[in-house]
């Protein structure tokens, strides 16, 4: 019974959220979650890169 309340209440605040967000930056917000994809995607890519390096793996680049 608690686990189940608290996962409702959890469902309503994240879609008050999403509701807040579209609702502050309307046609934009869409545009803004791309951007924050591209930036973690980038940071990931940049976290991988460096692990590769601690490693000593050389990327294999682009497969045809």
């Amino acid at each position: 019974m608690k686990d189940g309340l608290m996962l409702l209440l959890t469902g309503v605040a994240c879609a008050a959220g999403a509701a807040l967000f579209f609702r502050l930056f309307g046609s934009d917000a869409l545009n803004i979650i791309i951007l924050i994809s591209l930036i973690a995607a980038m940071i990931d890519n940049f976290r991988l890169r460096r692990r590769l390096r601690e490693l000593e793996v050389k990327p294999e680049g682009k497969r045809i």
